[in-house]
């Protein structure tokens, strides 16, 4: 299953996170929060980053739960 990170423009741990996955070589799929905001907003997204893996939910930049996610 494909990562997927949401984001928006201009969000510094946006792209934290986003540097941090290349660095790993985990392969992830950049959406919009903007487009996405019903679906964030029912898994209880408040802010962006939010980084989805299967049912995995990870909000913010948490770098040791991101990188757990290469195993």
């Amino acid at each position: 299953m494909t990562v997927i990170v949401y984001t928006q423009p201009n969000c510094q741990p946006c792209a934290a996170v986003k540097r941090l996955l290349m660095a790993e070589g985990i392969p992830f799929e950049e959406r919009s929060a903007a487009e996405h905001r019903d679906y964030l907003a029912s898994i209880g997204a408040r802010s962006v980053p939010v980084i989805v893996d299967g049912d995995q939910v990870i909000h913010g930049f948490i770098p040791d739960q991101l990188r757990a996610l290469n195993q």
